[in-house]
């Protein structure tokens, strides 16, 4: 082959692999994570909040100076609403990318005899610890019902991130009480993919690394029930503005309640001990 046959081939090889490169740019680019952000409000007042009476536990009582109100419903001076939870609806999304679970661990923890947080979103596979940052016994006692149930007693402190315990294997929103203390409520929610949020303080939520696309999405609340909505990612960006109406609160949804006084009462038996008789949660509907 002639030095210029050669280099000739050099050249259209050089300008075919950069022809590739810039193809794969715009193909990668065109599909860029980006971001569902979003707003939950209250469409009107929130309802007036329920005072939790903890009198009749001095341990509790003696923490809290002022009062403290349940977390069913939480909205700012704005109407802007927390501990909402917004996912993709992944069965109507096959395209998307299953992801990795969160390397840090989720904690849900005991603190004031209240759980912290009130709603606790995870991914399957997720390190899920326990904590109890009270010098006095709790125990975390889950109603779910697709994942096995644990009732789990920490009679004292525990150090630095908690305990570990098992990690929900399926997707499923499960009531999460303790026994001990019967007002102190939450809700853990298990996704199989890490296309969700919690709501905040503020009311915002950010769904990340979400490709372009149309995508249905989930929202769930406690007690302002459920609903679907559809979003677009374009160029990086969506944006997704939910409202309520206050007047859809519904009746409370847990059932079987162990009171204080009934465990106090129960000699030569734990505190934690599995009921008998399966205990149910209502669904939100």
């Amino acid at each position: 082959m002639s030095a210029y046959r050669s280099g000739r081939l050099l050249r259209q090889t050089r300008v075919a692999a950069a022809t590739l490169c810039a193809a794969a740019f715009v193909m990668v680019g065109s599909a860029r994570a980006g971001d569902i952000t979003g707003t939950a409000k209250l469409d009107g007042a929130a309802p007036a909040a329920e005072t939790i009476d903890m009198s009749a536990v001095p341990d509790c009582n003696n923490l809290h100076p002022d009062p403290v109100n349940k977390e069913d419903i939480v909205a700012n001076d704005k109407g802007m609403l927390r501990y909402v939870v917004v996912s993709i609806k992944k069965d109507e999304a096959p395209d998307l990318a299953a992801g990795e679970a969160p390397k840090e661990p989720a904690v849900l923890d005991q603190q004031g005899c209240m759980y912290h947080p009130h709603v606790l979103a995870l991914m399957t596979g997720q390190e899920l610890m326990i904590k109890n940052s009270d010098p006095f016994l709790h125990n975390i006692h889950t109603l779910s019902s697709v994942n096995p149930a644990f009732n789990k007693a920490q009679p004292n402190k525990t150090p630095g991130e908690g305990e570990k315990v098992d990690s929900p294997k399926a997707p499923e929103v499960f009531h999460v009480k303790c026994d001990v203390h019967p007002w102190m409520s939450a809700y853990m929610a298990v996704f199989d993919h890490p296309y969700f949020a919690v709501s905040d303080e503020n009311g915002k939520f950010d769904i990340k690394n979400v490709p372009d696309g149309e995508y249905t999405v989930h929202v769930w609340h406690e007690k302002l029930g459920e609903q679907d909505q559809k979003v677009t990612v374009k160029d990086g960006k969506g944006n997704l503005d939910l409202t309520f109406k206050p007047e859809g609160a519904m009746a409370p949804a847990v059932n079987n309640v162990i009171l204080a006084s009934q465990t106090q009462k129960t000699s030569g038996s734990s505190c934690c001990e599995m009921p008998k008789k399966a205990e149910k949660v209502a669904s939100a509907k």
